[in-house]
């Protein structure tokens, strides 16, 4: 080309076009400057360039591209430059004015005071002008790249050996407007598209969230978060239902405002870093008015620490009550089949002589004892069978008062001759819905109650209303406490547990009573004050 104009005959019009053409196809601001730089090597000769841009927030002027002796250097090697306000520097003068400069007297311009001049070498290396030497340059034109009116960068070619004319300063200017459109909208291009993938992985985390909190509410354990100040940040579905405290009011609060012993709580439960085992530890915890047992495991995370829990009340109860039946067994066992022992081999012995009717007390001692065991050990196995359901029921008309009189009698001789049983048996009563047998293993259990826990006389009621027969069976003992009174229901539990008014039981009477009642259609109820007697009272719907 010559150094007076531009490319051969080509004009600086058709120039231009092209290069707006080339450059916009390019939607990567590096790749823009590599054409724009292939594109200035075709029409101005030059030794070195540097893109440079300006941020007026901090006012420092930092490289974008250098090409510098045939070699394109990292930007990073040159540091940002502050403006010069006062004008000092060619990069200042440009952005201070916003017009183009041309200098074919850099070496000279180098040696004034008002500026900072560098020398960058082919490997990047710089030096400073005037105290490294001279300036390598002699001839240099600078531009502003403009964006609605406002400065925000130079770009500026120099040249070693020839000088520039104002005809290339012209098409240079054209040239870096250019450029300056297309890396502005390769930069939209760019953002675009960060702004699609940052939407898409907003969209995509949003998903996963939207899962993960659908799992969350469909696993069965509870699961919550709380952060460092024990505030609660998460509480699924399983844990409103296990504890019976709904998110909204545990949620965005400190768990021990709603749960006052969480403190202690937490204090007994393992923390895992994230990544390790967690290891769970059942606990007893105070709730909602209830008491539960639960099993929790915790893991820390960024967020906090997350606990996972389960109820595991009825593992624990079935835990107590297998020791319960073990201990509770093992001590009714013991007394009548240490008897039976003692009076066998009593009887066995050679070396005494029994009277007659020594032998024969042993022998009803033996046959009492049996019978107490065969009553142990049918006692448990019913309870078995009810709790697999496993107890047949007939539905059939039971005259209350002929059932209610064959139970008294077949018991007689077993009560204590000082224990009265007095019966009120309306006439018309009529028949009660159920299996007679069943109905009268029921009477049985609370007559055998009453006698060993309460007092003389025993009452036997019955009535009917709306469909319903009642039978009341009642002692004027000392009564049940209000703690006690749905608690004798359960297996193996007392009232008396130190036997203090009554020989030993296993404690499965009340239970079996009440489990036979609902499998007959009814209910029985206690009815108790301390001190005022103990009423119990099965209700069976009328035949």
């Amino acid at each position: 080309m010559s150094d007076n104009h531009s490319g051969g005959t080509r004009e600086i019009p058709e120039i231009l076009l092209e290069a707006a053409r080339e450059l916009g196809q390019n939607l990567e601001p590096e790749r823009v400057y590599v054409r724009f730089h292939e594109l200035l090597g075709d029409v101005i000769h030059h030794d070195g360039i540097l893109v440079s841009s300006y941020d007026d927030r901090d006012d420092l002027i930092r490289c974008e591209y250098v090409w510098s002796d045939g070699k394109v250097l990292d930007p990073a090697t040159l540091p940002p430059l502050p403006l010069n306000r006062e004008g000092g520097g060619m990069q200042s003068q440009v952005i201070m004015s916003g017009e183009p400069l041309l200098f074919n007297d850099v070496a000279e311009r180098a040696q004034r005071p008002d500026g900072v001049y560098y020398n960058v070498g082919a490997e990047g290396e710089i030096k400073k002008i005037p105290e490294t030497g001279p300036a390598g340059t002699k001839a240099a034109m600078m531009v502003p790249v403009k964006h609605e009116g406002r400065v925000v960068g130079v770009v500026q070619v120099m040249s070693d050996q020839s000088p520039y004319s104002p005809q290339q300063l012209e098409l240079f200017y054209g040239l870096v407007a250019q450029m300056g459109a297309a890396v502005r909208n390769a930069r939209l291009q760019q953002e675009q598209r960060r702004l699609e993938a940052a939407e898409a992985a907003a969209r995509a985390a949003a998903a996963e969230r939207e899962q993960a909190a659908q799992v969350l509410e469909a696993v069965g354990d509870g699961i919550f978060l709380v952060d460092s100040d024990g505030v609660v940040h998460l509480w699924n579905g399983a844990a409103e239902l296990v504890t019976g405290v709904r998110a909204p009011r545990v949620r965005g609060r400190a768990l021990a405002d709603v749960i006052p012993e969480w403190p202690a709580l937490a204090n007994r439960i393992p923390v895992a870093e994230s990544g390790a085992m967690a290891q769970p530890v059942t606990l007893p915890v105070h709730i909602a008015g209830g008491d539960l047992w639960l099993s929790f495991a915790a893991v820390r995370s960024a967020g906090g620490v997350v606990y996972a829990f389960r109820d595991v009340t009825s593992e624990q109860q079935l835990e107590e009550e297998r020791s319960d039946f073990v201990a509770t067994i093992s001590h009714e066992l013991r007394t009548p089949m240490a008897a039976v022992y003692g009076a066998a081999k009593t009887l066995l012995r050679d070396d005494i002589f029994l009277p007659a009717d020594q032998r024969q007390e042993l022998l009803e001692m033996i046959a009492t004892q049996a019978a107490r065991l065969s009553q142990i050990t049918e006692e448990v196995l019913l309870t078995s069978r009810l709790d697999r359901g496993e107890v047949p029921v007939e539905r059939e008309p039971v005259d209350v008062a002929d059932i209610v009189g064959a139970t008294v009698e077949a018991l007689r001789p077993q009560l204590p001759s000082s224990t009265s049983i007095e019966i009120d048996i309306p006439p018309d009563i009529g028949a009660a819905s159920g299996d007679w047998n069943r109905i009268q293993q029921v009477l049985v259990n609370l007559l055998d109650n009453a006698v060993k826990y309460g007092e003389g006389p025993v009452r036997i009621h019955a009535s009917r209303l709306d469909g319903v027969v009642r039978i009341a069976v009642a002692d004027q003992g000392p009564g049940i406490s209000l703690s006690d009174q749905e608690r004798v229901f359960e297996k193996f539990y007392r009232a008396d547990p130190q036997l203090v008014r009554a020989p030993g039981g296993t404690g499965l009477g009340l239970y079996i009573a009440r489990e036979l009642a609902r499998r007959m259609g009814g209910r029985l109820d206690l009815i108790s004050d301390p001190g005022g007697g103990a009423t119990f009272v099965v209700e069976l719907p009328q035949a």
